[in-house]
């Protein structure tokens, strides 16, 4: 190391070392970048190796028919999760296949049939609210909606006062707010809904009344296996004939959804019986083999979030390095020769930097189509501004140096003196601004995949599986996993910011030599 940099830099670099929090941020990082490089090998659809009757076959490298397999015409590839669950692969004791360790792909969507979930029904029951409903007039003389006998049996039953009130108000044709008043009986509340005066005063007004129901009325869920015999507490409380209701409920359930079951009991009281049985709806929550649970095209969040830390890492290095690329000619340049050149090029980067990037963004993506290299190219030329700035301050602050002058007095080359000179000793914004310019480019690329401006529909991304829990809104899944990466690759990237910064800053040299 020694023999290619300056002692200077060596020790600077040693420093960054000596910090703990940005060197091993510095080391997972290249170590997730690592690993999502060789995503293939962790998560493929397709497997390495298939025996079928005595034969070896590579799909990964040969393209192979399902001709071959089953006989049935069809050359183009199987599915190999259906072939492997297929009658004439199982039927042959020596047939096997070797997959990845996640034997799924980014572009491999799951039809329900292939997700596994636990034959198991849900039986539940809970009480049902009675509610009817009143009209009275100004004598409070009533008209009674159905069901209301169960609340008020007598013929001429005893209205409350305040109910009366409230009721007064309405019929006089006042404002009143909505209001619940309790039966002294306890056992339903009044209620009336919110009123605004009309053009003049009505004849009669309703009165809804509801039963009251204590919280813990009802029991927990009951799970009930496939083929279990077992019943909650509650099911010897059932008449015989909604036992039997229940049990051809029971038995349809496994098959079809079924309505809830009313009935009474001996108290008068409602009840519905519930049974459900979970059946898998994309997006689908973390189950055996999916951990990370799917999203809505039936695609693994796990597999998804590891290709869209490549894709992330990837936009984000190239995109730095373009942009410092360019923003250091075009910088270097307005500092070394100033004058003219240094005025001219600082209004046209004025100019330029005017123009919103999003617009040009979405222009260029209806004129051309989404695409990486589209984004890459679009975003990089309006991302190079703000490295040009640091740059031309370095030249012209190193171009009056005496070895600067020096360089010039023995008739070097412009062009040597602004890349082997001046250059080398301008690379602390460059290498302090690098990574959290890389967690800049990162960050953009998910916002804009989250609002469908970025890469290409199917393209692995957080920005995509975190729009989709938007419409999602029970699909917890699809904003923690992605909304993580995000988070631990950003957070990453900061500590190395801050562990460079601070060896690089000539204003820390004498802490770290004290």
């Amino acid at each position: 190391m020694k023999a290619w940099f300056a002692p200077d830099t060596v020790e600077k670099f040693r420093r960054f070392r000596r910090q703990r929090r940005a060197w091993v941020s510095f080391l997972l990082l290249v170590s997730i970048f690592g690993i999502s490089l060789v995503s293939e090998l962790i998560a493929h659809g397709t497997p390495w190796v298939v025996r079928f009757e005595g034969e070896l076959y590579f799909p990964r490298f040969q393209t192979v028919s399902q001709d071959v397999f089953l006989n049935d015409g069809v050359e183009t590839p199987p599915d190999y999760h259906d072939l492997r669950r297929s009658e004439e692969f199982a039927e042959t004791e020596g047939n096997w296949m070797w997959w990845a360790p996640i034997p799924y792909g980014p572009k491999d969507a799951l039809r329900a049939d292939q997700i596994e979930v636990a034959d198991e029904l849900r039986l539940s029951r809970r009480r049902s609210q009675r509610v009817a409903e009143l009209r009275v007039n100004r004598r409070f003389a009533m008209r009674r909606g159905q069901g209301a006998e169960w609340f008020l049996p007598s013929e001429d039953p005893e209205i409350p006062k305040t109910v009366r009130e409230a009721v007064t108000r309405r019929l006089d044709n006042r404002a009143a707010p909505a209001v619940e008043f309790p039966d002294p009986s306890g056992r339903f509340v009044w209620t009336l809904s919110a009123y605004e005066p009309l053009s003049r005063a009505p004849r009669s007004m309703r009165i809804l009344l509801r039963e009251r129901i204590p919280p813990k009325e009802g029991a927990e869920p009951f799970l009930l296996p496939g083929g279990g015999e077992e019943r909650p507490d509650w099911w010897s409380e059932l008449t015989a004939e909604v036992k039997s209701e229940a049990e051809a409920a029971l038995e349809s359930a496994r098959r079809v959804p079924v309505d809830p079951i009313p009935y009474t009991d001996e108290a008068g009281r409602a009840w519905e019986i519930r049974i459900t049985k979970e059946t898998v709806q994309f997006p689908f929550r973390p189950v055996k083999g999916h951990p990370l649970g799917l999203d809505q095209s039936g695609r693994d969040v796990l597999v998804l979030v590891l290709y869209a830390t490549r894709i992330s890492l990837l936009f984000g290095l190239l995109l730095v390095a373009f942009t410092m690329l360019l923003g250091t000619l075009l910088g270097g340049l307005q500092g070394y020769f100033g004058g003219g050149v240094d005025l001219i090029g600082q209004r046209l980067v004025e100019i330029y930097s005017a123009i919103p990037f999003l617009y040009a963004m979405i222009y260029f993506g209806s004129l051309f189509g989404q695409s990486f290299g589209l984004l890459l190219f679009v975003y990089g030329m309006f991302n190079w501004i703000g490295i040009s700035y640091y740059m031309r301050a370095e030249f012209l602050k190193l171009r009056a140096q005496p070895f600067t002058e020096a360089a010039r007095s023995l008739g070097l080359p412009t062009g040597r003196i602004m890349w082997k000179h001046i250059l080398p000793n301008a690379l602390v914004p460059l290498i302090t601004f690098f990574p959290f310019s890389l967690v800049g480019a990162i960050g953009s690329l998910s916002a804009l995949d989250y609002l469908g401006f970025g890469l290409p529909p199917g393209t692995p991304s957080w920005g995509n599986l975190m729009s989709q829990a938007q419409i999602y809104r029970y699909a917890w899944w699809l904003i923690t996993y992605p909304a993580l990466a995000l988070f631990v690759v950003i957070l990453l990237g900061v500590f190395i910011g801050e562990g460079l910064r601070a060896a690089f800053d000539p204003k820390q040299e004498a802490h770290w030599e004290a």
